[in-house]
């Protein structure tokens, strides 16, 4: 089946308003991994929400399931050509470098030990976990220094910007689930409950309570799927 054009990345979202908890707040600027400026706060360290990762790290985690979902979409493969592989670099600003051919094999290859990596913590193996990282960060050079450009400030690079594009974006978003790992939060990463869905997400929820890669879709399906069957019991089970 032939590649579908990649969609449009989704518009940037709204800044979020200052908490009103008494809680002490610094205002920053941060980039959204599309590339576009945005306020955030940065909350105290009893928050146990997404804002605890910071923007390097939601970008790898982020970019880590966009390129796994390219192998898992129900339309087939998603990553094809230069282009596809280059529209994911762009989407999250990687500097140096831009893709060949050679990268799209390779990058296909990498996914694929990504994806494993996300199973192993949705299965809460995280020993082996650890190993296909630490395994992927090696042979993708992983080289972390600090770098700024397209008017971002200083902000990690995992690789030099002259090693190949696929490299460079295994390796950084093997460092996205290093992190979670890290952090104890490997479980936020996983797969769409929805049965005809595998798309991967990172669950970004407080209580680690997202079930749906979306909620709007996959989501609204299966609640609308349970509604429908209900009726249908109730309507078998009164008497005509």
């Amino acid at each position: 089946m032939a590649c579908p054009v990649a969609a449009a990345p989704p518009p940037a979202a709204a800044a979020v308003p200052p908490p009103t908890d008494g809680v002490r707040s610094l205002a920053v600027m941060t980039v959204l991994p599309y590339g576009a400026g945005m306020g955030i706060t940065i909350r105290g360290a009893g928050d146990r929400s997404q804002s605890h990762f910071d923007t390097d790290q939601l970008e790898a985690m982020n970019g880590c399931v966009d390129l796994i979902n390219t192998g898992r979409d129900s339309s087939g493969e998603l990553l094809c050509q230069v282009a596809d592989l280059q529209e994911i670099a762009d989407r999250y600003v990687f500097a140096g470098v831009r893709g060949t051919a050679s990268d799209v094999a390779k990058a296909r290859e990498y996914r694929a030990r990504l994806d494993s990596i996300v199973t192993a913590c949705e299965a809460g193996q995280e020993e082996l976990a650890i190993e296909q990282i630490n395994a992927l960060l090696s042979q993708t050079g992983a080289s972390p220094q600090i770098a700024a450009h397209d008017g971002r400030g200083p902000h990690f690079h995992v690789t030099r910007p002259t090693s190949p594009l696929a490299d460079r974006m295994a390796a950084h978003f093997a460092m996205g689930l290093a992190w979670l790992v890290v952090a104890g939060e490997a479980s936020r990463i996983r797969s769409c409950d929805s049965p005809t869905c595998r798309a991967a997400f990172v669950d970004l929820s407080r209580n680690r309570s997202r079930r749906y890669c979306d909620s709007r879709t996959c989501g609204n399906r299966l609640h609308v799927a349970a509604y429908r069957a209900r009726k249908q019991g109730v309507a078998a089970a009164t008497p005509g």
